[in-house]
C-alpha cells in the first residue's frame, strides 16, 4: 500500500543515519507517519454518540473492556470470532487472508481505538480500517446491524483496462460470493486475465456467522457498488486496488502485470506472424554483420 511504502523509505532512511540519537528520531516520525495515514482509512461510528458519562464506567463497559481484550486471540487463528460475556456481545473480522500475527494486531488496535472513541455512553459500536472490522453492541451484533462501510480505491492507474475487463473481474466474483455464502470457505479467491494480458485477484469474503442469504446480499452489494465507483478513463482505470470492506464482507480486486517472461510469451503469442517476421529480419542482420566481420578478417589474412 501507499502507506507501507512510504513508511519504509522513511525507515529506510533512518538506518542509513550515523547518530543513535538522530536515528531514534527518524524512527519516531515513521511511527506517527504511519499512525496518521492509518488514521485516514478508519470510519468508526458510535450509537449513541459518545458523551461523558456521570457514574463512570458500569457492568457493560467493564465487561466490553475484557472482552475486547479477549476477542483478537480468539480470532486471529481463523480470521473472524463472536464472543460475549455478562450483558456484552462482540465480534471481529480481518479481511481477506491474513495470517494470524497481522490480524491479531489490527484487532487489538481497533479494540482501543473503539473503546477510546466511543465513551462510556454508547451501547453499539463499529470500527473499520482496511485490515479489519470490530463491532460490539448489548445485543447480539449479528441482528444488530452496525450501519458501517467503505470502499477503497489505490491512487495509482493501470492503463489497457477496459469497462469490459472491470465487468469481467466482478463476474468473476459471482461463483466466489456462493462458495462463501455456502460456508465452504471464509475467504474464496480466483484469478482472471484482462485485454491487456494483467492478471487479477478476486477476493470475496464473508463473516462466517452470517446466513447464506445474507452473505449473498452483501456480497452482490459490494460487486454493485464497485461496479458504479471503480474510475475509468479512456487510458485504462484509476487504481490497480479497489475494496469494498463492511461488517458481513469484504470484496477485493487487485490487478497486477504478469512477469516479464510471461508478458514477452502473450506477445509472441498474440502476435505470431509479425514475431516470425521480425525473427527472419534478425536473423538476417545476424548473417549479414557475420559475413561482414569474415570479410574484413579475410582481408586482414591477405595483407
Amino acid at each position: 500500500s501507499v502507506s507501507t511504502a512510504i513508511v519504509t523509505c522513511l525507515l529506510l532512511l533512518c538506518m542509513s543515519c550515523c547518530s543513535s540519537s538522530l536515528l531514534n528520531y527518524c524512527m519516531l516520525v515513521s511511527l506517527l507517519v504511519m499512525n496518521y495515514l492509518l488514521e485516514l482509512i478508519s470510519v468508526t461510528r458510535c450509537y449513541p454518540s459518545p458523551t461523558p458519562h456521570p457514574n463512570g464506567r458500569g457492568a457493560f463497559h467493564r465487561s466490553l473492556l475484557s472482552l475486547l481484550d479477549d476477542l483478537p486471540s480468539a480470532a486471529a487463528p481463523t480470521g473472524f470470532a463472536s464472543k460475549r460475556t455478562g450483558r456484552a456481545f462482540a465480534r471481529g473480522l480481518c479481511f481477506g487472508d491474513p495470517a494470524p500475527g497481522p490480524c491479531l494486531h489490527c484487532l487489538s488496535d481497533a479494540g482501543a481505538k473503539i473503546a477510546d472513541q466511543c465513551g462510556n455512553a454508547s451501547r453499539r459500536a463499529g470500527f473499520l480500517n482496511d485490515g479489519c472490522f470490530l463491532g460490539y453492541a448489548d445485543t447480539n451484533v449479528s441482528s444488530d446491524g452496525i450501519d458501517i462501510g467503505a470502499l477503497t480505491i489505490s491512487d495509482d492507474s493501470v492503463p489497457g483496462i477496459h469497462a469490459i475487463d472491470v465487468l469481467y473481474f466482478l463476474g468473476v466474483a459471482l461463483p466466489l460470493v456462493r462458495q462463501s455464502a455456502n460456508g465452504r470457505v471464509p475467504a474464496a479467491d480466483a484469478t482472471a486475465t484482462a485485454s491487456n494480458g494483467d492478471t487479477a485477484r478476486v477476493l470475496a469474503q464473508c463473516a462466517t456467522d452470517r446466513a447464506p442469504a445474507e452473505c449473498d446480499l452483501c456480497l452482490s452489494d459490494a460487486v454493485l457498488q464497485m461496479t458504479t465507483s471503480w474510475g475509468l478513463t479512456a487510458d485504462g482505470v484509476q487504481g490497480s486496488v479497489a475494496a469494498v470492506l463492511g461488517p458481513d464482507c469484504y470484496l477485493r480486486v487487485e490487478i497486477s502485470a504478469p512477469p516479464l517472461r510471461e508478458k514477452i510469451r502473450r506477445i509472441v503469442k498474440d502476435h505470431i506472424f509479425l514475431t516470425v517476421f521480425i525473427g527472419f529480419i534478425v536473423l538476417g542482420a545476424i548473417l549479414a554483420l557475420v559475413a561482414h566481420l569474415c570479410s574484413l578478417a579475410m582481408r586482414k589474412a591477405g595483407n
